[in-house]
């Protein structure tokens, strides 16, 4: 390929910068790569240069100064899944879990897609990469394997755990049955293959099981 090209890195730690940013310019010297720290500099940088390439670290801020975390990584990448833009996507991050809520929409992209861990070799990275940018998607089996969770059962989860609302203080929120409310429960217990257990509190389990998977943060 030798069509000049953007690419756009986003990361808040400057190492990782540091290290990314060379090896991607050693591998496609034919790109030119920007780099953003935080998600409003990202959307910004992301409207002037239009990219072909987006690499993603999960846990960013969303402005200079904010803390990090993964809600807002996984904020940026959904807006990249609905993008009329459609880049190709590489996730790097030591927490890929939480894309198990973009599964659906991740297997439908229009561009490549590639998630893996921040602690793999350069190269291997560059493989990854490399394997968005022919278009096709990779996802690591763990992330591959959870089932999917629609997004009602996800906004449950959220309100639930995130918020603290009762199951009546949900549907209303909602504006669903109470009924439809203990249908998404059975689902989401069934998904995540939580049995009965007389001992146990249910909902408990299945917030443990939620939060291990990154369902919920």
């Amino acid at each position: 390929m030798s069509r000049k090209q953007c690419f756009l890195v986003v990361d808040d730690h400057e190492a990782v910068l540091q290290g990314t940013v060379p090896a991607l310019q050693k591998a496609y010297p034919w790109a030119d790569i920007f780099t953003a720290q935080d998600y409003g500099a990202a959307i910004q940088k992301m409207q002037q240069v239009q990219p072909g390439l987006m690499v993603v670290d999960l846990s960013i801020p969303h402005a200079s100064g904010e803390v990090a975390t993964p809600e807002v990584g996984l904020k940026l990448v959904e807006k990249l899944l609905t993008s009329t833009l459609a880049p190709n996507i590489a996730v790097l991050s030591t927490d890929i879990n939480p894309l198990v809520r973009l599964k659906s929409m991740i297997k439908g992209y229009e561009g490549g897609f590639a998630a893996m861990d921040k602690s793999l070799p350069l190269q291997e990275m560059l493989n990854y990469i490399d394997f968005a940018m022919r278009g096709s998607v990779y996802l690591p089996q763990k992330v591959k394997s959870r089932p999917e969770f629609h997004p009602k059962w996800l906004e449950l989860l959220q309100l639930r755990f995130q918020e603290g609302l009762t199951d009546k203080a949900v549907a209303k929120r909602m504006g669903t049955s109470d009924r439809t409310i203990r249908n998404y429960w059975v689902r989401i217990q069934d998904a995540l293959l939580i049995g009965d257990e007389p001992d146990k509190d249910l909902k408990v389990q299945i917030e443990i099981e939620a939060r291990k998977i990154g369902l919920i943060h």
